[in-house]
């Protein structure tokens, strides 16, 4: 049997996360909202590291239990929390949130996100 390793550099290998289960837990009320954004980034995530939310969508996601949406000074710390952590990059926000490529990729997914104005050009 063929091993396929696929890796980040010398000495970094893959993990293989379901974006289904960080879907899942970024709705996890029991947990804090900065480790639910981290989540909802993961299941987010497209090819060029960026998770692109609508307005309003990344507080929808991160409802309490009653489905009470937590402010946008909420939302806003919970991604500041999450940054300073180092779970996503300083340029995410409640539109985007952003991973490392150092941390995390995919093969899915679009390949431009329309709030930072980033695109990948493929010929």
């Amino acid at each position: 049997m063929r091993s396929m390793r696929e890796g980040f550099g010398p000495g970094m290998f893959w993990n293989k996360v379901s974006k289904t289960d960080c879907g899942r837990i970024a709705r996890d009320a029991d947990l804090p909202l900065w480790l639910r954004a981290y989540f909802a980034a993961q299941w987010r995530l497209n090819q060029i590291g960026h998770a692109e939310f609508q307005s309003g969508e990344l507080a929808e996601i991160l409802a309490d239990e009653n489905g009470k949406r937590p402010s946008d000074g909420s939302v806003a710390n919970a991604v500041a929390r999450a940054k300073d952590k180092g779970l996503i990059k300083g340029e995410s926000n409640a539109r985007c949130l952003m991973l490392s490529h150092h941390h995390a990729r995919t093969g899915k997914g679009a390949i431009s996100c329309s709030q930072h104005n980033a695109r990948v050009w493929r010929s």
